[in-house]
């Protein structure tokens, strides 16, 4: 006997202006199925998973569920419905708890106040079940990227949904917490509940799910078995092209003098110690740690983000003072992509793309006693530099909502990258949620960066095989402080996973 059908499309088209995001999308996902969906930023997997939440309203097509044609007018319609999404960008109450953020909604009282008590032992019951390790009992502004994606999925775990729609959800975790993510959606398949992953982490994909539904510009290429792929299959049928290597050839060229150079320092917080560092010039070199172990604690002080207790800083044989700001740094030549990049690298309510990628160069664009810019010299400088990224866009106006995950993390790095005077580039998980084309770019603009362009580039990422790949040397942060260094022809998974352990 067949399983029915959880979710049916038919035709599913969604237009925006001068894009056909997804062009009639035809998918059928049975009960208790673990479905995958890839497709390069901008194939419109986002999209088709919100018209399916009644976050968007298709242009054509329908969307069934459990044999229902359903047409919703509001997102609160699915939810009543057991349809749950957990997206890409988090949508957290900063000043709530983790606890709180969970049962935010569906609290259990005593009396006619909030039961606090029994709010904290509710969350703590999901996430127990989900088998993570995270903070529930302070504000989720404390927690890391990970911290919070975990609140995130353990809040839609928490309603019981007969529809789980997983965006990207480890993006921004651990290998560990997202094992035990897996595992979770595994559970919950057991129990018959249908899931929609998301990811580009072909791994990932190929090892949870039972089918794979490829898009690429919108529209479906196929839908095939996971267990008859493999990974360049799966690369084949995403990008439409072989990607023989997933890193561009490393040519060492560091040499010179200390661009960079850090002695004992430590944070106000004692989120990192004693911290000794150094950067060449024409140098590529990667932080890695586990969640928490102060890697991005310790460029924030470099940009001066985060004040320092003790310790040294030079740039370029400049002391650096204590309570340096950050316009100062940037003067300098340093330049960071922050790992949240919806909290502290965009400006999603009050600038569009072209605003975005210039707000880094105002005190270059302004002209006469007055300041003024030109509004066509700041167009021509925001086209100017998307294009050096081949960053994907209907209109240099069009509001940053409507991009992609790998196009908004290029719009950060567009808007240092145009700016004269680079120095030191710090790029904090800047492949987080982005598909393997968009990665290889990445990677390629760093390695451009210091062999041809002669900048130093700091690179954190949670991804041990891409620093592995790209990097000229690496830090292992361990609780705040370095555990260790090694250098390109000492790099080895074992030895770094031992010390970050």
């Amino acid at each position: 006997m067949e399983k029915p059908f959880v979710l049916e499309l038919k035709g599913l088209t969604k237009r925006f202006p001068g894009v056909l995001a997804v062009d009639h999308v035809d998918l059928a996902i049975t009960q208790g199925e673990v479905h995958g969906i890839v497709g390069e930023n901008g194939a419109g997997k986002s999209t088709l998973c919100n018209m399916i939440t009644g976050i968007l309203t298709p242009d054509e097509g329908t969307v069934s569920y459990f044999g229902e044609t359903v047409k919703f007018k509001h997102p609160s319609e699915p939810l009543h419905l057991g349809i749950r999404m957990v997206h890409q960008d988090r949508n957290l109450v900063p000043y709530l708890t983790g606890a709180q953020n969970i049962c935010l909604g569906e609290e259990p009282l005593g009396g006619l106040l909030i039961d606090e008590k029994g709010t904290m032992r509710l969350a703590e019951e999901v996430r127990k079940q989900v088998g993570v390790r995270v903070r529930l009992d302070v504000p989720v502004s404390y927690l890391s990227a990970s911290g919070q994606q975990m609140v995130e999925i353990l809040r839609a775990v928490f309603r019981q949904p007969k529809l789980l729609i997983l965006d990207e959800p480890t993006a921004s975790l651990t290998k560990e917490d997202a094992e035990g993510l897996m595992s979770v959606v595994r559970t919950l398949k057991e129990q018959g509940i249908t899931t929609i992953y998301i990811s580009h982490k072909l791994e990932e994909v190929l090892s949870l799910c039972d089918r794979v539904t490829f898009l690429r510009d919108g529209k479906k290429v196929d839908t095939r078995e996971a267990s008859t792929l493999d990974r360049a299959t799966c690369v084949r049928l995403i990008a439409n092209r072989e990607i023989q290597s997933l890193f561009p050839p490393v040519r060492t060229v560091a040499g010179g003098k200390d661009v960079l150079k850090v002695e004992g320092l430590t944070d106000v917080t004692g989120r990192i110690q004693d911290i000794e560092f150094n950067i060449r010039e024409r140098e590529l070199v990667g932080l890695y740690g586990l969640v928490g172990a102060g890697r991005t604690e310790f460029v924030e002080v470099l940009f001066g983000l985060r004040p320092r207790k003790e310790g040294s800083i030079q740039f370029l044989g400049e002391d650096i003072r204590p309570g340096t700001p950050t316009m100062d740094m940037i003067r300098k030549g340093v330049f960071l992509t922050p790992e949240d990049s919806r909290r502290k690298g965009l400006f999603y309510d009050i600038f569009n793309l072209r605003k975005n990628i210039t707000i880094g160069q105002l005190d270059l664009l302004a002209s006469g006693l007055l300041g003024l810019i030109s509004e066509q010299a700041d167009r021509n400088k925001a086209v100017e530099a998307a294009g050096e990224l081949s960053t994907k866009y209907s209109d240099i106006e069009q509001s940053i909502d409507e991009l992609s995950g790998g196009n908004r993390q290029k719009t950060i790095v567009a808007r240092w990258l145009s700016r004269p005077g680079k120095k030191l580039f710090i790029m904090d998980e800047p492949t987080q949620g982005i598909d393997v084309g968009t990665k290889f770019e990445i990677y390629a603009l760093l390695r451009r960066l210091v062999e041809e362009e002669g900048l130093s580039v700091i690179f954190i990422s949670s991804e041990l095989p891409e620093l592995l790949g790209v990097c000229d040397r690496l830090y292992v942060f361990k609780r705040g402080k370095i555990a260790g260094e090694l250098t390109r022809d000492e790099f080895s998974q074992e030895k770094v996973v031992s010390l970050a352990m």
